[in-house]
């Protein structure tokens, strides 16, 4: 059964999914929707925790859904970066980043069938891991900043468009 939307002052008539869909097809402004679904008690109410992912051996600093939702990557200040299969509960892969000092983000990149992570870390470097056939894995570095890298943002629906930000004071 969907959650109810509730807005103060407005009878609970849409369903929290009705007003998703809503939005994604440009009937609903954004501001709208989240009002509405974030204010729903309901949903708010069945949030909880899947479960716990062992793996690291150090800070976890990252995590963050693949583009399809199945999988979530991780990284963590033993610079390693790990694929899971949340839904099971499982490692799928765990490989070296390349980085220097502590991981700070990392993202799978849309539309390369979850094979391409972007990753940023305390070194200054934005990496970019490849998953091959096997397990294989090769990463190159595909920026630097004078400092510490805290975040990456691709651009959505572009696998090529990747801005950087970080303690240097720049985005790039």
């Amino acid at each position: 059964m969907a959650a109810v939307c509730e807005a103060p002052g407005r009878r609970a008539a849409t369903g929290c999914f009705f007003e998703v869909g809503r939005r994604e097809i440009g009937s609903s402004s954004s501001r709208a929707s989240s009002r509405g679904i974030s204010g729903s008690e309901g949903l708010i109410m069945r949030m909880n925790q899947y479960g716990q992912l062992g793996g690291h051996g150090g800070c976890v600093n990252t995590v963050s859904f693949s583009p399809a939702g199945d999988l979530l990557v991780s990284g963590s200040d033993d610079t390693h970066i790990i694929l899971w299969d949340w839904l099971a509960k499982a490692k799928r892969l765990s490989y070296p980043s390349g980085h220097e000092e502590n991981v700070l983000h990392a993202l799978v990149v849309p539309f390369t069938d979850d094979s391409t992570i972007v990753t940023s870390a305390a070194d200054g470097q934005v990496r970019l891991g490849q998953l091959k056939q096997g397990g294989e894995v090769t990463t190159r570095q595909i920026g630097e900043h004078g400092d510490r890298v805290h975040k990456v943002a691709l651009k959505q629906g572009s696998p090529h468009i990747l801005y950087s930000c970080g303690d240097d004071g720049l985005v790039q």
